[in-house]
Parts: C-alpha cells; sequence; structure tokens
C-alpha cells in the first residue's frame, strides 16, 4: 500500500467519532448529529465525492456506488454502520465522544462498532481514487444510522437493490474479528470470518389456573397453580434443550485451527468428520461454542403474583431467543410447544430468522482470506457462525456469499467495551483496517 499521512488519516477518524451519531435514543433525538456526520464526510474525503455517485443524498443512511470498469459483472458491497449506541450511565476514563488518543488507543463509542470499518473504507477509497484507481467492477458502500435498534434503513437499501435487480456478487460487513484466546488452547490469533449469524425472537409463555381467592394453594378444579405450571414448562426446556447441528462451516474452523494444536486433539480435528460425534459433545460443554451449533432459549422475565397471599392465576415468563443458521423462528417455536405441552400458551412479540449459512468455497472468501494474510501475516483466517446480528442479514434473499469480519484485533478486554465502557481501538490496528480495505479493493476481480 502507498504510503497515507498517518496522522491525517487519525484526525479524520477522531472527527467522525465526536459525531454523536447515537440512535438509542429515539429517531430524532440526534439527527442534528448525522446530518453534521454526513456533511462532515464529504469535506473529509473530496476525491471520493467527486467521483462516487451519492444514491441517497439527503435521505437516512448511506449508499455510495463507486462504478467499475465492467457494467456487466455484479457489484461488491462494503458495509458498516455508523449509529452507535449510548454512553448514557457508563463510568468512562475519557469521555466517549472526545476521541481523546491515551495509551496508544483511540477512546470513544463507535471506535469499534463500527466506525472504524467505515474510516477504513473512506480512507482507501480516498487513496485509491488519488491514484487513479478504478475497479473491475462497482462498489457500493452501504451504512445504516439504525442498525443498533434494528431499524428501517437498511431493509430500505436492500429494496432499492432489490427494485433494480442487481445481486451483489458478495458483501463484507461488521462481524468477526482478529481473536485471541480461542478454545482448545490456540495460542496464534485468528481472523473470525462468519458465514451467517443468529436469528432471534421474543416470546411470552402464560400459564393460566383457577385459584382461590384468599386461599393458599389452587382451587379443587386445577390443582396445579399457575406459577408451578410455569415452572414445571421452563424447567422442561431446561432440560430437553434445541438438537446442536455441525454445519460445514463449524467443520471448516475446526479443520482450520487443527495445524495450530498440539497433541492428538489436532489429528481428530483434520478428520472431523470420522470424530464429529465426540467433537460435538466437546462443543456442547462449553458455552462460546455451543452458540455456534445450538439455538438458545434464555428466560429474561418471570411475573407471577404479589405478596398479599392470594395464588395467582396467572404466571408469565419471557423468553429470548437466538435462533441458529440450521433452525428458524417456527422449529424453535414448534420445539417449545413440544416441551411445555399444550395447556401453556406461547405469544409471538417479535422475530427474525437467521440467514442462510454463506459457502466458504468461493473465489470471494479466499479473497478475504488472502488480503487477511497479506496484511495480518501472523494470523489464522477461519469460517464461524456470530452469536449476534448484523445490518448484512437483510441482503441474504439476493446474496449468498455475505461475509462478517472487521479488520482489527479484538482481545478481551476490548471485547469487553463493546456497547460498554471505555470503548476504544489501538491507533495501529486502525491503521490495519485502512491498510486491509485498500488491499482487498485491489483484489476485487
Amino acid at each position: 500500500m502507498k504510503e497515507i499521512n498517518k496522522d491525517q488519516a487519525i484526525s479524520r477518524f477522531q472527527e467522525m467519532i465526536r459525531k454523536k451519531t447515537i440512535s438509542d435514543k429515539g429517531e430524532d433525538t440526534y439527527r442534528e448529529e448525522f446530518e453534521g456526520y454526513y456533511a462532515l464526510l464529504k469535506e473529509m474525503y473530496p476525491a471520493v465525492y467527486s467521483t462516487v455517485e451519492n444514491i441517497r443524498d439527503g435521505q437516512r443512511g448511506l449508499l455510495l456506488r463507486w462504478k467499475g470498469k465492467n457494467e456487466k459483472l455484479d457489484p461488491v458491497v462494503l458495509m458498516a454502520h455508523h449509529d452507535v449506541v449510548s454512553d448514557e450511565g457508563q463510568d468512562w476514563k475519557h469521555p466517549a465522544f472526545n476521541a481523546e488518543i491515551h495509551d496508544d488507543c483511540i477512546w470513544g463509542r463507535g471506535t469499534i462498532d463500527t466506525k472504524c470499518l467505515i474510516g477504513g473504507i473512506f480512507e482507501a477509497w480516498e487513496t485509491l481514487i488519488n491514484e487513479g484507481y478504478t475497479p473491475e467492477r462497482d462498489i457500493y458502500f452501504a451504512s445504516s444510522d439504525c442498525e443498533e435498534v434494528a431499524g428501517k434503513t437498511m431493509p430500505e437499501i436492500v429494496e432499492w437493490f432489490k427494485e433494480n435487480k442487481i445481486k451483489p456478487h458478495f458483501i463484507l460487513d461488521e462481524g468477526g474479528a482478529i481473536m485471541s484466546n480461542l478454545p482448545m488452547g490456540i495460542k496464534t490469533p485468528f481472523a473470525m470470518v462468519a458465514m451467517s449469524e443468529k436469528g432471534w425472537a421474543k416470546l411470552t409463555l402464560t400459564a393460566r389456573s383457577k385459584t382461590a381467592a384468599h386461599g393458599a394453594k389452587a382451587s379443587a378444579s386445577d390443582k396445579v397453580s399457575a406459577p408451578v405450571k410455569l415452572i414445571r414448562a421452563l424447567n422442561a426446556l431446561e432440560k430437553n434443550p434445541m438438537p446442536a447441528v455441525m454445519t460445514d462451516a463449524v467443520e471448516e474452523m475446526l479443520r482450520s485451527f487443527a495445524p495450530y494444536i498440539d497433541g492428538p486433539v489436532s489429528q481428530v480435528l483434520k478428520n472431523i468428520k470420522i470424530f464429529k460425534p465426540i467433537v460435538k459433545k466437546v462443543l456442547e460443554s462449553n458455552a462460546d461454542t455451543a452458540a455456534m451449533i445450538a439455538s438458545a432459549i434464555n428466560v429474561t422475565k418471570l411475573e407471577a403474583g404479589n405478596e398479599k397471599g392470594s395464588v395467582p392465576d396467572t404466571a408469565t415468563a419471557v423468553l429470548s431467543l437466538k435462533i441458529a443458521p440450521h433452525d428458524s423462528v417456527d422449529s424453535v417455536i414448534a420445539h417449545i410447544r413440544k416441551v411445555v405441552g399444550e395447556d401453556i400458551e406461547i405469544e409471538e412479540t417479535k422475530r427474525s430468522d437467521p440467514p442462510r449459512i454463506s459457502d466458504f468455497r468461493t473465489e470471494s472468501f479466499e479473497l478475504v482470506k488472502s488480503t487477511v494474510k497479506k496484511v495480518f501475516p501472523d494470523v489464522g483466517v477461519s469460517p464461524f457462525i456470530l452469536n449476534a446480528g448484523t445490518d448484512a442479514r437483510h441482503f441474504s434473499p439476493i446474496c449468498n456469499q455475505i461475509y462478517r469480519f472487521g479488520a482489527f484485533r479484538l482481545n478481551d478486554d476490548l471485547f469487553g467495551t463493546v456497547h460498554g465502557a471505555d470503548e476504544r481501538l489501538p491507533v495501529k490496528d486502525y491503521l490495519k483496517c485502512i491498510e486491509f480495505y485498500y488491499e482487498l479493493i485491489k483484489g476485487i476481480k
């Protein structure tokens, strides 16, 4: 990559962080900050905005098109979101929107999630355009102002692609990162590139019973009280979790790990097809790895009665579902219905099915992988399933090569700051993020 002015690049990134593009305080609470953010990008990246087509100019969110040499080729879509969560109620060492540099890190809300990706893309575009570079195929940049609140901007952008009959060649959004402290004692950092992500749903379970007005137990016509019915149902769910499934992406992840593990475990992972039942049990026993191979059912709220002594005739539990890509919301609800029985009412309040698993046996994934190895030669690269959600899921109906990866190192300390206090990104990692997008774009054929 051609040498860039690092100080100027960092200064521009700081200006991006200083805009309070907060989306979880209501749709228009920080609208002036969003408008100022869009104006700032135009000011800081003149070569970009004099070259690309600004498709959503004046609208919420960003959609830019950098025209390529061959319009017959399907485009690439690079993604990130510029909205952030609030810092309200958090104790920061350095103010969340000052973008100060301390301990060789840029501190601020959005440094990791995900303005670093936006800065990396814009710096790469500005540099390449100034070098006279034109990509082989169109490259779009799509960014939402409401990803954190599952808003409508990205669905609108995807609808624009559908209306214009544009099917992306591949998509790269946020998701994984370069992780350390991986399972099975792996010491080598790995670039974890997500092939899919969890879906989600919210359910309310309700148990009912006929109870005496002031009694200490249920009436004779209904011997089991509502709270007891509900507790029994939840206990049954605990004993009957969703079945785990070893997808191809998870198997490939384990094969990728094999060369970096000593002893017999390495041979087991290299021959994963033979030892799949054993490996599956091991993965199920660890909370982090279990999340990749099974849908999760978690109780987030319980409510029944009061302290006045009467037996409540209604008891409710709110369930949060994380849906693995091999399942669907309907299949998980069917499982719950089978386990808890017909006597428990089930009300669905929210849902989003998981997107299909993207193929890792593609030239596009190999491009991401080779770019990672070029910019970060000390790391391994592996597919995995993301235990979270991204805006990329909206593109699933029109693209089967969707990858989720942020080109920065994310150790345990930094991971814990996402949506929390003291979010920060090492300066050197931001510069590497720019380099990654520069090399990735030049590698797009």
